[in-house]
């Protein structure tokens, strides 16, 4: 079998046993030697009549010009192509070398999987907070208010009661105005298909504009809200396809921070603010719901999945509807992080540092990931058995399908490839660090052998 790229090391490695075995048998010639003087040293202590002659000193002889260690690495590699033109693993390593090997890589993997396997708490804790989610989602959650319900009208449901309220606080129709006001944003907000140039006929109305133009996304709506500013552009999904068509609004005024200022006022704007009739129309919509508009060819039941998200905006299913949906999610979220750092310093002695580190979003460990892939499936799957005794497309919970897509692609992805990658990378640091330290053992042997 041919080592490819490694075929100089490998002829290295012969050559490194070639030298070791020959170190070993001076090693060897020197303690019989010693011994010999000792026992020779032992006799003339004893009194006995040794002729002189017959005091060998043996490897003294031997011991010739000390050479530097100091050789280029080409030219060990030159060296080695000589004495091992073809060297194989077979040749350098023998079965107590392989035996070896596989224990020190069994220890690792064991540790690899005692960092990163989920244990059964782990399973306990996702999938009792998964439920625990769902349950929540059941007794306190409802469908969204019409658009044409009154802006001040209480609402059903207990958590969609709480959303209502700290919106109605923190965003009245006064704040709304004055936003709107302060923060035009021009061409994004074009609402009907007239403003634009060269666009499909009805590609937007006052009813869908927030929905199809992709900046009033509360997430892409800063990256496509400042380009279309810019650009004096709207972006919209046509045909299942993403088009930045020419307003006749034009571009906007400000560099990039007073862009991102403007397009930050006007989402705010926006997503509480009443219809002109005094309604709660319909705001913002939820992350990335507008995008999914461009799986038109996609058929459910008979009815395009483009049109089916288009139903649900216009019936109210807005960004307020997805933070009503947030909140079993937060409170699973925050549950499991509760448990699983206790559970991480009782059982598994972390630190309480190291442990809430592990469930923090920018360092999450893809232990915790995987947990919350579990359960966010859990939850989702409640709300599937939701939505299909209620035959109501409106009790989707957005949060938590949207959470289970997140944590699963990550959770998959790591399971898949960076699971290996990670092993490997982490048994080659462990390597490297072995090395370094039989390195710095040699340097402290030359060191002391200069003394000698």
């Amino acid at each position: 079998m041919s080592h490819g790229p490694y075929k100089d090391e490998v002829s290295a490695l012969g050559l490194l046993n070639d030298r070791s075995q020959a170190i070993s048998a001076s090693h060897d010639q020197i303690a019989s030697d010693i011994q010999l003087i000792r026992e020779q040293l032992l006799t003339l202590a004893g009194g006995l009549d040794m002729p002189a002659e017959e005091i060998t000193p043996g490897a003294a002889a031997e011991v010739g010009e000390q050479q530097s260690i100091d050789v280029p690495i080409a030219d060990i590699y030159a060296q080695a192509r000589m004495r091992h033109p073809d060297a194989r693993l077979s040749d350098v390593l023998n079965d107590d070398d392989y035996s070896t090997i596989d224990q020190r890589l069994n220890a690792q993997l064991q540790a690899f999987n005692a960092r990163y396997n989920l244990d059964g708490w782990d399973y306990a804790i996702a999938g009792c907070s998964g439920l625990f989610s769902g349950v929540l989602d059941l007794l306190f959650v409802r469908g969204p208010a019409k658009p044409g319900t009154k802006w001040n009208t209480p609402v059903d449901g207990t958590f969609n009661s709480w959303v209502q309220q700290l919106l109605n606080t923190w965003l009245p129709p006064e704040l709304s105005k004055k936003l709107g006001d302060a923060c035009k944003i021009g061409a994004p907000d074009s609402s009907v298909w007239t403003d634009l140039i060269g666009a499909p006929d009805k590609v937007l109305n006052p009813i869908n504009h927030r929905l199809r133009s992709l900046a009033h996304d509360p997430i892409l709506g800063f990256f496509y809200g400042v380009y279309d500013m810019i650009h004096g552009t709207c972006t919209v999904v046509v045909n299942g396809q993403v088009m930045q068509l020419p307003s006749k609004k034009g571009p906007t005024e400000g560099n990039l921070f007073q862009l991102l200022g403007k397009m930050f006022g006007h989402l705010l704007s926006d997503l509480n603010a009443p219809s002109a009739k005094g309604n709660r129309g319909m705001g913002l919509p939820a992350p990335f719901m507008g995008l999914l508009r461009m799986f038109e060819n996609l058929e459910i039941d008979g009815v395009s999945f483009g049109k089916q998200i288009e139903w649900m905006y216009t019936q109210g299913y807005d960004f307020r509807q997805f933070l009503v949906t947030s909140v079993p999610a937060v409170i699973m979220e925050v549950i499991m992080r509760v448990f699983y750092v206790v559970k991480q310093v009782a059982i598994n002695g972390a630190t309480f540092s190291q442990a809430f580190i592990e469930t923090l979003p920018g360092q999450m460990s893809p232990r915790f990931r995987i947990m919350l892939a579990i359960a966010y499936g859990a939850s989702s799957a409640v709300n599937a058995g939701k939505m299909y005794v209620s035959r109501n497309l409106l009790d989707l919970n957005y949060a938590a399908w949207m959470g289970l897509v997140w944590n699963g692609s990550f959770a998959l992805k790591w399971s898949l490839y960076d699971r290996h990658v990670q092993f490997w990378e982490e048994v080659e640091l462990y390597e490297l660090k072995h090395i370094g330290q039989h390195i710095e053992k040699l340097d402290d042997l030359l060191e002391r052998s200069r003394m000698l």
